[in-house]
């Protein structure tokens, strides 16, 4: 798959034939997207590499500096510069974006928004949160290569849980 020459060595990702600086430093600011203008915040490299698909890594020469876009309405995941990848590109659904299904919130531990709105109809309450924040401790947690963000998604958990229960009356 990929290999990781000791540090002392060389900082260089190999993967395929392609190769890139596993050090580069990812940018902290917020940039807006080409197509909606929303800010978008940046993803590490290994993350575009895990999630997109063989045919989009054929057009890219690194998988760093790229930014994730999370409006819903806007069909950007990743962007950088000019280069644009969309849900075609993914190797998974983004579930934040409009009209998907399944719609992953948790990707490690496979939270869609519907089945929080089937246990929250059954129920009037959801487990997602404490059922990920439980796991996050055992077995742990993959965010950084199985969500698209690259992050933590107990945030947009959280926001999608406040959201249904709107939708909802509850």
């Amino acid at each position: 798959m990929f290999s990781i020459r000791p540090k002392e060595e060389s900082c260089t990702l190999t993967t395929g034939s392609q190769t890139h600086d596993c050090c580069t430093p990812q940018p902290n600011e917020k940039v807006a997207c080409p197509q909606c203008n929303e800010k978008a915040k940046s993803v590490l490299g290994k993350t575009v590499e895990h999630l997109v698909t063989d045919k989009a890594k054929e057009k890219l020469t690194c998988f760093d500096g790229f930014y994730y876009c999370k409006t819903p309405s806007c069909e950007v995941v990743y962007f950088r510069n000019d280069e644009i990848l969309t849900q075609d590109d993914m190797r998974v659904v983004v579930g934040l974006k409009d009209g998907v299904s399944p719609a992953t919130i948790c990707y490690c531990f496979d939270w869609t928004k519907e089945k929080i709105r089937a246990q929250l109809q059954e129920r009037g309450e959801t487990n997602a949160v404490e059922d990920i924040k439980a796991k996050m401790k055992n077995p742990g947690c993959s965010c950084e290569i199985l969500n698209p963000s690259g992050r933590c998604c107990l945030g947009d958990n959280t926001k999608v849980i406040k959201a249904l229960k709107r939708e909802l009356g509850l």
